[in-house]
């Protein structure tokens, strides 16, 4: 079974990304991809994002999982994830960069993480220029601060996150996407490291084709066993309750 976890429908504000759930499903069709957890770009338009997501999932419900974008920043923010979950919504993103949540934001973040503690709703955080960071610190900080005061959340990062390592040992709630950068796949370089268990599939499709990541999954030379459940067995387990 192959699971991605990290797939967006709709227009990003900024690029030329976009993609619609027909697009997606023909996508994961034509790929053998079982499930999709399916996110909004980063928007101000954070209800009529999130409405979208919730329509696709509505339309698609054995194929895809519906992640709710939220700005923690918004004086609204707690109400649409309350609003988002009565919508079937089970998941929460945020954009680290385009809400900038690492510094002086980050008691919004905090606050937000209550409901999605509350709601055992895991938070993905989209970090798309993790790459090129001038700053990194406060990355690490950040994180390391959310995964202590909240443990039982699970939190999801990009592999490319600063001092992933030290901050996965620490926390048991960090879970890695294997993602990578302009349809590059990742090296996954925490496998000898960190182990196996808390890695999973996330193609960020369609900023990255998810054959691509599929296939490099497939040819890299790492133990079967580890391939499985990189590519599905690792989401079946740490979002079991997502797949209800």
């Amino acid at each position: 079974m192959i699971v991605d976890i990290f797939a967006r429908i709709g227009h990003h504000p900024l690029h030329e990304f976009q993609q619609t759930p027909e697009e997606l499903v023909d996508v994961m069709e034509k790929y053998g991809i079982d499930r999709t957890f399916v996110h909004p770009f980063p928007t101000m338009k954070v209800k009529e994002n999130n409405d979208l997501i919730a329509k696709a999932v509505s339309m698609y419900p054995e194929m895809l999982t519906g992640f709710m974008g939220i700005n923690p920043g918004d004086d609204g923010a707690m109400a649409e994830v309350e609003r988002a979950v009565k919508m079937g919504l089970k998941g929460v993103m945020v954009d680290v960069e385009f809400h900038a949540l690492f510094g002086r934001s980050l008691p919004n973040l905090e606050t937000l993480i209550v409901p999605c503690m509350d709601h055992d709703l895991p938070v993905l955080f989209n970090t798309e220029n993790i790459h090129i960071l001038t700053r990194p610190e406060p990355y690490f900080k950040g994180l390391d601060q959310l995964a202590f005061k909240f443990p039982d959340v699970r939190m999801v990062v990009s592999q490319y996150w600063p001092r992933i390592g030290e901050l996965m040992r620490e926390h048991r709630n960090i879970i890695l996407y294997t993602g990578g950068h302009q349809n590059t796949p990742g090296t996954i370089p925490q496998l000898n490291e960190l182990g196996p268990t808390r890695i999973c599939l996330g193609t960020e499709s369609p900023v990255n084709h998810p054959a691509l990541f599929i296939k490099d999954l497939r040819l890299k030379k790492i133990p079967e066993p580890y391939r499985e459940m990189i590519l599905g067995k690792n989401a079946l387990r740490l979002f079991w309750d997502l797949l209800e």
